[in-house]
């Protein structure tokens, strides 16, 4: 039986992804103590059984398989991770954790990570255009984020708090703030709770995509959505094809010059104005007083450019590129056309695969 165990909540777009590569592929030592990872690459779909419908059918038997693994494991340290926890009730893991996991009662400890509004916006309208997910100007993005709620942190953190009192810690996603200026860093230390360790190979640092990347699959997915009819399966695969596809660019060389998506200077003003009450309120409840997010929201207009930028396809691209935009776009749409739930498992990197899809 491991002696404690460490939930990573997220967030996401806050190196959740290079955290789990480390930890799934053990590439970490510590003289001091073990980790139990039990996950292919992550837990999202035991997060998914607190808060999908569609999911929670599934909840008692993916606990119980977790509860398995860590009774049955001589490490130290048992560890969940995934970022979907960020979209969960903090009162619905509590519940389940009670009922699934009552033996490590009081060796609970929880982490999360929040990365600052202006930053989180324009990444979170590079995540969605690249899944398919959102086709309008990041102004737009910043409108829909703000009726949602999604960057309020506080009040979702403060829950997290009131769930689980002082076993959640809340570390800013900041490099300044973290150990080593890296987010895998951070996560060690916290897990290890402060034990030496090293890493056995380079956290994964790739490249954001950059202006003309996001264009370029904004056209794909508009072109295969258009292609292939829409519905629930061929949106499920662009997002599929979305996640990996941005996964191979930003893990290649990155080309001079290239521009990152950011702000342009009049969104960047209300980007302040919306959330400095919240930056504000973040930074006295769960940073000591110390303005990280403040100053981090401060200077988004310092760093945004002055007009907005452009995610359509036709300004970046020549015709003959634009003509094999739509020739891969034709190939990808007869492809998930003949074997959707293939393709979604094909485009996935050999250590996240699952087992191959039968054909029904």
């Amino acid at each position: 039986m491991v002696r404690e165990i460490v939930f990573h909540l997220g967030d996401c777009k806050t190196g959740t992804t290079s955290v789990q590569s480390v930890l799934a592929t053990g590439a970490w030592h510590s003289a001091a103590a073990q980790i139990c990872y039990p996950a292919r690459f992550n837990h999202i779909p035991l997060a998914k059984t607190l808060s999908v419908d569609s999911e929670k059918p599934f909840r008692d038997k993916r606990f119980q398989a977790l509860r398995k693994d860590f009774d049955s494991s001589d490490a130290d340290i048992g560890v969940v991770s995934a970022e979907h926890f960020e979209f969960v009730d903090p009162k619905a893991l509590k519940a389940a954790i009670e009922e699934h996991l009552p033996a490590y009662a009081g060796r609970i400890r929880l982490v999360a990570y929040v990365r600052p509004h202006a930053d989180r916006l324009v990444s979170t309208f590079a995540e969605r255009s690249k899944k398919g997910l959102f086709q309008k100007p990041l102004a737009a993005m910043h409108k829909k984020l703000a009726e949602d709620g999604l960057l309020f942190y506080t009040p979702r953190f403060q829950a997290w708090r009131a769930a689980f009192g002082e076993a959640f810690t809340l570390r800013p996603f900041l490099r300044d703030a973290l150990h080593r200026g890296d987010v895998v860093q951070d996560f060690f230390r916290f897990a290890l709770s402060g034990a030496d360790f090293t890493l056995t190979q380079p956290s994964q640092q790739n490249e954001s995509l950059s202006v003309a990347d996001v264009a370029m699959m904004r056209r794909l997915h508009n072109r295969i959505r258009h292609l292939g009819g829409g519905g629930k399966p061929l949106r499920q695969a662009q997002q599929a094809l979305g996640w990996y596809l941005s996964d191979i660019l930003a893990a290649l060389p990155a080309v001079e010059g290239a521009e990152k998506p950011r702000l342009h200077r009049s969104l960047a003003h209300q980007v302040v104005e919306t959330y400095k009450a919240d930056a504000a309120r973040l930074d006295e409840q769960f940073f000591d007083g110390q303005p990280l997010m403040q100053q981090a929201l401060a200077t988004a207009p310092e760093k945004a450019v002055e007009e907005p930028q452009s995610f359509r396809a036709v300004d970046h691209f020549s015709a003959a590129e634009l003509r094999q935009i739509e020739a891969w776009a034709q190939l990808i749409t007869r492809m998930i056309s003949a074997d959707g739930p293939h393709f979604m498992w094909a485009v996935r990197p050999e250590a996240q695969r699952g087992p191959k899809p039968g054909r029904g």
